[in-house]
């Protein structure tokens, strides 16, 4: 759930800062000089809350919730990168004009610069030629922000909250009810073979490195504890869709019952 909300602040924040900047402009259509420049003053100061749009909430939970704040941080640069381009192109749609022509004709005024001798506001064009490769790369680097993943890798914690039990699930327990009724059978233990055994078969299969480390990481140390763990238990420890896990297993258990065959 965390995750989820994540996902929608990151969504939310770049929303609200260019569908207002839609409506200011929409208001300019066919409006007299004088309303023009109210606009433009209006659009200045929107420009300058926008800014702080991005940077109050950092600062909030940087001062209430220390622990959260390169999570918080990764969800926004995030958010801001891959919705952003999103929300270019429906205010540029709603202002009246398609889409894709700010992917020929730029952006007209769309940043804020002092005039000349540092008195007063000015517009500055924002050419295609810089635009198009910028939202391509926002676009990216959005998706590879928003991964379960890299957030589980570089946040504070190294780990998304919610993956911490089932973390623990699969590490070590304590001694059982069945390991008492069963003492002569004991669970097969990670070793630098099996580790090395488990990572070959993980790469043949085409399994992605922080995948692999996230599993590897998380206790996981022989074929025989991956191929009992559940298609929902691995997913959600490594982020991967549920169908992709399950594919995984079925190759592990595959290795288990027929590789010596």
């Amino acid at each position: 759930m965390r995750y989820a909300y994540g996902i929608f602040m990151g969504a939310v924040f770049p929303g609200v800062i260019f569908l207002v900047t839609a409506a200011i402009r929409i208001a300019g259509i066919g409006a007299t000089h004088t309303v023009l420049e109210q606009l433009w003053d209006i659009y200045t100061l929107w420009f300058v809350v926008s800014i702080a749009i991005a940077i109050i909430p950092l600062i909030f939970i940087f001062i209430v919730a220390r622990g959260m704040v390169k999570e918080f941080l990764i969800y926004e640069a995030g958010g801001f990168g891959f919705f952003s381009p999103l929300w270019i192109f429906i205010a540029t749609e709603i202002s009246g004009n398609p889409w894709y022509s700010i992917l020929i004709n730029g952006i007209t005024d769309g940043l804020i610069g002092f005039g000349p001798g540092g008195i007063g506001t000015v517009g500055i064009d924002i050419s295609n030629i810089i635009l198009v490769p910028f939202l391509a790369a926002s676009f990216i680097l959005g998706i590879i922000f928003l991964r379960p993943s890299f957030i589980a890798k570089y946040a504070d914690t190294g780990e998304i909250p919610e993956l911490t039990d089932l973390k623990e699930d699969a590490g070590p327990k304590e001694k059982s009810a069945i390991d008492a009724e069963m003492p002569d059978v004991k669970p097969p233990q990670p070793t630098v073979d099996s580790v090395a055994s488990l990572r070959d078969l993980l790469i043949e299969h085409g399994t992605s490195d922080p995948i692999i480390n996230l599993i590897l990481n998380s206790g996981i140390g022989t074929t025989t504890e991956l191929a009992a763990t559940s298609a929902d238990q691995l997913a959600n420890l490594t982020g991967m869709g549920k169908r992709e896990a399950e594919d995984l297993l079925k190759v592990v258990q595959k290795k288990i019952w027929f590789g010596d065959i």
